[in-house]
Order: C-alpha cells, then structure tokens, then sequence
C-alpha cells in the first residue's frame, strides 16, 4: 500500500475498535509491518505540519484539522508612579535610568 492507503488503513482500525493483533490477521499482514506503516505515516504527516509551519501561508496539512486559536493573553506591565512637589512621573521597565536618574535629582532640588 502506498502511504495515503496506510493513512487510512490506521484510520480505519481505530475507528473500528479492533486491537491491533485482531487487524492484522483480518488483513493478513505482520504486527512489525503495521508498527513500521505506522510509525512512517506519523513521520510523513510531522514532516508535512513542520513544512507547513515554515511556510509564511500556515497551510493546513491535509488531514490535519486547525484547532480554533485563542488570542494571545496581554501582558500587564509593572509600572511605578512617583509624585513629589506637584510633579508626577510613571516609569516602568522600559524607562531611561540614566534619565529616572536626572529627573529624581530635579525633583531633589526642588
């Protein structure tokens, strides 16, 4: 059989509930030979999603089924407000330190 036809052989054994000794003697083939089509058909169908990921259109492999995405959560950025002498200043991680700096020893001498 070729790949495709393995893809659906598999397919075909576990939708049907049978165990894998019971399949293959239905189909008259060695459990090494179902173990072996089968790890060959994960590995083609890994390599076509890593295609696919490397490719700037994100196609979905065929067979393969995109999973609803959720959006990615915004992170909160810590942020510390500093008031003094009517002044108020908001720094936070991206904040100048050299500038922070300058600007406390303003406040300083105010």
């Amino acid at each position: 059989m070729r790949l495709s036809g393995w893809s659906e052989a598999v397919k075909e054994r576990l939708a049907s509930g049978q165990t894998i000794s019971a399949f293959c003697e239905e189909k008259g083939i060695s459990q090494a030979t179902y173990y072996y089509r089968k790890k060959k058909v994960r590995e083609a169908a890994c390599t076509e999603l890593m295609r696919a990921q490397n490719r700037e259109d994100r196609v979905v492999p065929s067979g393969w089924m995109q999973l609803a995405g959720s959006e990615p959560e915004s992170v909160v950025e810590s942020t510390l407000a500093i008031e003094a002498g009517g002044f108020h200043h908001t720094v936070n991680g991206k904040t100048d330190m050299e500038l922070l700096a300058k600007v406390c020893r303003m406040m300083k001498s105010l």
